[in-house]
């Protein structure tokens, strides 16, 4: 998505089949761009305090402290940073210390220690690893043993313990199997694991996800989700967006809830391997209703307003401007300096870094107090980002309501002929997410080109386009 050249999941079936990688003990190659690449780094700043955040993280970051056996060491994050800052600069000294690190890891060999560390630490060195275009036969079996073969303290591979956990501890491994199966270059495994992600959000769950015996905080105990469904109300609580398995183990559900920080973590894994997949063309930021959207705004903006103490703190921070990044939030604004920095498993905002303020849609504001019509996202869109299963292009058009109104949501194309009403009804004040899929009143499929979507509120009367690429 972000590679101009071509589309990276082709680049990496070409590879797969017809250019197999001839080893030798240290073999520097082209970056594939997992998390970002040299190109897209060419134009950021060497100022200003994403840069300095990076930066002061690649100096210290220290080879010799590699380790996945530690859940709370900083090391992989740090020596992400040096890769970023060799990217960047083509400091030799950088790119060392990743190689290092990547050769130390696989000199150790299996790791102690549970599955969770493993999670956390793993995915940070093998996106450090693509910057500085290392790899050696023996890392890459290294990182083939990590996820398939070494199994950890808790009796489990990094790949069964993401398909058996939906909360944290299995999305913390999501996040670094996307980078470990881009960099394998295993499009088998990563397609797989995608699928299975979008399963368990849209239901029915997978058969081997296994949830507690608490299952309070569910909408429906017969249709279990990793994130509660739209328009999600249980006893008067809007639980839309809120993560089940982690809340539960904050405590039962409860109206007002109580705090737990679980759900932040479980985010970060997510966010690791939603942009990862986005690069493959294989997005999910739209997935569900846009369902990684609606667990940020649920505990960020709507929990927050309402009970405070459940807004992004400490290393959750990272993650805001990617937020903004993908979906034209404002979130960064007024943020402190650590939301440049970095999380357990990943970070370094920096590659997403846009401006002094983050700015997709520089106006929107993320608690707004009257009617906004959100820019659709993905736009461009086209099937390879649409909907979940494959086919038609999918789209999804947001918007914010301050107060009830009747709603009437209408797609032109660019001569002013109306294809397809969307919503005509009367809605609740909140925020509000529809999808289209290219499909037009009769059901016919429309062309390649600008579409304008039009929305009026009685009292506000808006439109916007839309680009579709078949």
């Amino acid at each position: 998505m972000y590679i101009s050249d071509s589309c990276f999941l082709k680049r990496l079936l070409i590879a797969t089949i017809f250019l197999p990688i001839v080893f030798s003990p240290l073999s520097l190659v082209a970056q594939l761009g997992i998390w970002t690449s040299a190109a897209e780094l060419a134009d950021k700043p060497m100022s200003g305090p994403a840069w300095a955040a990076v930066k002061n993280a690649a100096d210290v970051a220290d080879p010799n402290g590699a380790t996945v056996s530690d859940q709370n060491s900083n090391n992989n994050a740090e020596i992400l940073a040096a890769g970023i800052v060799y990217a960047r600069t083509g400091d030799e000294i950088y790119k060392n210390k990743v190689i290092s690190a990547c050769e130390k890891l696989a000199d150790n060999g299996k790791p102690g220690a549970n599955t969770l560390a493993w999670a956390r630490e793993t995915g940070a060195y093998v996106l450090a690893a693509d910057l500085v275009g290392y790899r050696s036969q023996k890392f890459e079996q290294w990182l083939q043993n990590m996820v398939e073969v070494y199994v950890g303290t808790d009796n489990r591979t990094l790949l069964f313990m993401y398909k058996r956990r939906p909360n944290n501890w299995g999305t913390q491994a999501f996040g670094s199997l996307c980078a470990i199966y881009v960099f394998l270059q295993n499009t088998t495994r990563i397609q797989e694991i995608r699928d299975y992600w979008i399963q368990s959000v849209i239901g029915p769950q997978p058969v081997e996800l296994t949830y507690g015996s608490d299952i309070s905080w569910h909408l429906d105990p017969n249709n279990l989700r990793l994130i509660n469904p739209k328009n999600s109300i249980k006893q008067g609580l809007n639980i839309d967006g809120i993560i089940p398995d982690d809340m539960r183990r904050g405590t039962s559900f409860k109206n007002p809830p109580d705090h737990t920080g679980y759900a932040w973590e479980t985010l970060q894994g997510i966010v690791m391997g939603a942009r990862i997949l986005d690069r493959l063309d294989m997005p999910i930021w739209s997935v569900a209703d846009s369902a990684i959207f609606r667990a940020f705004n649920a505990i960020q903006v709507r929990w927050e307003n309402q009970y405070g103490g459940w807004k992004a703190e400490g290393d959750d921070l990272w993650m805001l401007p990617f937020m903004d990044y993908v979906y034209g939030t404002n979130w960064t604004e007024g943020q402190p300096e650590r939301v440049w920095k970095h999380g357990k498993n990943t970070g370094w905002p920096y590659v997403v870094w846009t401006g002094p303020v983050k700015v997709n849609n520089p106006e929107k504001k993320s608690n707004p107090e009257t009617f906004e019509l959100y820019q659709n996202y993905p736009n461009p869109f086209s099937a390879k980002g649409g909907s979940a299963t494959g086919g038609n292009p999918t789209t999804t058009i947001s918007y914010f309501l301050p107060e009830k109104s009747t709603v009437v949501l209408k797609i032109f194309n660019v001569l002013g002929e109306k294809l397809i009403t969307l919503v005509n009804e009367e809605k609740n004040d909140g925020i509000y997410y529809v999808e289209w899929d290219a499909i037009d009143k009769n059901g016919i499929p429309v062309p390649n080109g600008v579409y304008l979507y039009h929305i009026n509120t009685g009292s506000h009367d808006e439109v916007n386009k839309m680009i579709l690429i078949r």
